[in-house]
C-alpha cells in the first residue's frame, strides 16, 4: 500500500509541517497538583515527537481555575505555569514536531472540588454526562473574565515556545455549551432567543467564541497558528446539527482561525440522520470550507484508517493508538505495518511506552492488559 499521502509536507502560516499526521489531544490526568506539566507527561509527549509525527497537541489545559474539569488536569492559567509549559514545548519542538497547546475551560463539566469555587456555565444546566454540579449562569463580568483568560493563556503558550494553540470548542465543554441550544438558555447577547431560528441566534450563540478568538489574536498577533476544535453535531434533538456547525464556522473563521479540527468518535459516522448519504460530518465541513485546512479524527488506528481520512482532508489525527505505539510513524515508513502495536501485553511494554504512572491505571479502562 502506498502511504505517501500521509507524509507530504505542508505549510501552515509561517511553519512547515513535515507530514500530515497529528497526535490528538488526550487527557492523561498526569499533571502536578498545581496544574503544571509533570516530567512524566513531558517525557511521554517527547517520545511521541521523536517518532516523527508532524504535530502534537497537548492535553486540554485550563485557561482559568474555574475551568478545571478533571483530576490532575494541566493548566495554563498563570505565569507560574510557564516553566512547565516551556519544558513541554521544548520536548516536542526539538524533534521537529509542531507543538500545539490546547486551551480549555470545562464550563458545566468543571467540578467545584477542583475549582474551589462555583461551577460556571452559560446557563444553570448540568452537563449531559450528569457528572457535574448544577452550574451558576455566568454574569457579564464572568464571561469577560474567561474570555480574557483565554487570551492570556495563548500569550503564555507563545512565550513558552509552542508552535501554536488550539481552542477547545468541542466535547461538551464551555465553548460548545455557549453554542448549543441544549445548554445555552440565555436571552441576552450571549444566547438570544433560542426558540426562533435565524441569523441573530447564530450571531449571539457564536459571540463567546468570536470574542475569545479576538482576545487571543490581540495577544499573539496575526501570524501565530490557531486551530479550532469543534464537535460537528449533537445527538440530542435539542442540540445542534452539522449544518448549524457550518453556520457557526462561517461566522468565526474570519476572526482568525487557521485550521479546523473536527472532533468525531468515528470519522466515518455521524450522530444524526440529517447527514447526507455518502458523506460524514467532517466531509460536510470540508466541502463548506474548501480553502481551510481540516484535521479529521475518530477511530484511526491503522495506516489504512489514516489513509482513508487523509484522502478526504488535509490532516489526520490519532489518539489511543499513539499511546499504545510509540513508533507508529517509523513502522509505517519502514513497511513494518504488521508490527504496529494495537494492544499492551505486558507491564514491561507499558514502561517502554513512557506512559505516565497515573495514565497507566487510567489506560486499563481502554486497553486489556494480557499478562
Amino acid at each position: 500500500m502506498d502511504y505517501s499521502l500521509l507524509f507530504e509536507p505542508a505549510d501552515l502560516k509561517k511553519i512547515q509541517l513535515k507530514n500530515r499526521l497529528v497526535m490528538a489531544p488526550m487527557t492523561t490526568i498526569s499533571g502536578e497538583e498545581d496544574g503544571s506539566f509533570s516530567e512524566q507527561e513531558i517525557q511521554y509527549l517527547g517520545q511521541r515527537a521523536e517518532d516523527g509525527i508532524g504535530m502534537i497537541m497537548t492535553p486540554a489545559c485550563y485557561s482559568h481555575k474555574s475551568g478545571h474539569a478533571f483530576q490532575r488536569q494541566v493548566g495554563c492559567h498563570s505565569d507560574a505555569m510557564l516553566n512547565g509549559l516551556t519544558r513541554c514545548a521544548e520536548a516536542i519542538n526539538k524533534h521537529g514536531a509542531a507543538s500545539i497547546l490546547q486551551i480549555h475551560h470545562g464550563g458545566n463539566a468543571a467540578k467545584s472540588e477542583y475549582t474551589n469555587s462555583e461551577v460556571l456555565a452559560p446557563s444553570a444546566v448540568k452537563n449531559r454526562r450528569g457528572t457535574s454540579d448544577l452550574p451558576k449562569a455566568m454574569t457579564e463580568d464572568e464571561i469577560k473574565m474567561i474570555i480574557d483568560s483565554f487570551g492570556k493563556a495563548a500569550g503564555r503558550a507563545k512565550k513558552a515556545g509552542f508552535t501554536g494553540i488550539e481552542i477547545h470548542g468541542a466535547n461538551t465543554y464551555l465553548l460548545q455549551q455557549f453554542f448549543s441550544p441544549f445548554t445555552n438558555r440565555r436571552r441576552d447577547q450571549w444566547g438570544g432567543d433560542v426558540d426562533q431560528p435565524g441569523r441573530n441566534l447564530f450571531e449571539n450563540r457564536s459571540r463567546f467564541a468570536r470574542e475569545i478568538i479576538k482576545a487571543i489574536r490581540a495577544e499573539v498577533g496575526d501570524d501565530y497558528p490557531i486551530s479550532y476544535r469543534i464537535s460537528p453535531e449533537e445527538s440530542d434533538p435539542l442540540g445542534y446539527s452539522t449544518k448549524d456547525t457550518i453556520a457557526l464556522l462561517k461566522i468565526i473563521v474570519p476572526y482568525g482561525i487557521d485550521f479546523i479540527h473536527v472532533s468525531s468518535w468515528d470519522y466515518h459516522k455521524g450522530l444524526r440522520s440529517d447527514v447526507p448519504s455518502g458523506t460524514n460530518p467532517t466531509m460536510m465541513i470540508k466541502n463548506a470550507f474548501p480553502y481551510m485546512p481540516v484535521i479529521g479524527v475518530g477511530g484511526v488506528m491503522t495506516p489504512d484508517d489514516a489513509l482513508s481520512v487523509r484522502k478526504q482532508v488535509e490532516f489526520v489525527a490519532m489518539g489511543k493508538v499513539l499511546m499504545l505505539e510509540k513508533d507508529w510513524v517509523k513502522k509505517v515508513k519502514s513497511g513494518d505495518t504488521d508490527k504496529i502495536r494495537l494492544a499492551i501485553t505486558s507491564e514491561e511494554e507499558r514502561n517502554q511506552l513512557a506512559i505516565p504512572d497515573r495514565m497507566k491505571e487510567y489506560s486499563k479502562h481502554f486497553f486489556k492488559l494480557d499478562t
